[in-house]
């Protein structure tokens, strides 16, 4: 399934604005990847973060969804696509294994991309998010394309 070519690979705290089509790449535990994708003008892009608002001062930076999801719109409104048109996918925000309910980090990182998206009037596509495990994801700029793939397997609390 994840066998393409990877033109790629997102780190935590990258994100990544294609005009031309591209593979992009990564590997999600609690962290969020938001995938948006314009149809009509066939250009997208991916950001990776770890924690849904700034922590501390100066922490102004794409480790936060607060801060790299509204980065990805403007990027990708800066090359020509038009927020009406975007769709998105907001994939991961996965826990450990007996994580408190409070303490689930990754549950926080998914719901700061619903709100934004959805300030935005962005619409949400795709959802994989939540349980006890990773994910690898498998965007297609061009195409809107997405593949995940679990890794590890959901366990019981």
């Amino acid at each position: 399934m994840m066998r393409m070519p990877v033109d790629v690979y997102l780190s935590p705290g990258d994100l990544t604005i294609r005009a031309q089509p591209a593979k992009v790449k990564t590997i999600l535990g609690s962290c969020v990847a938001v995938c948006l994708w314009d149809p009509e003008r066939r250009i997208g892009g991916v950001n990776h973060y770890l924690l849904p608002i700034p922590v501390g001062e100066g922490a102004r930076d794409n480790r936060f969804g607060l801060i790299a999801i509204p980065a990805l719109v403007l990027g990708l409104t800066r090359h020509g696509a038009t927020v009406a048109t975007l769709r998105a996918a907001i994939i991961g925000g996965g826990h450990s294994v007996g994580a408190a309910a409070s303490t689930r980090i990754g549950d926080l990182n998914a719901a700061i991309a619903d709100t934004l998206l959805g300030e935005y009037g962005i619409l949400v596509v795709t959802r994989h998010t939540g349980g006890a495990f990773g994910r690898k994801l498998l965007f297609n700029t061009g195409t809107g394309e997405l593949l995940v793939r679990r890794l590890g397997q959901e366990r019981s609390a």
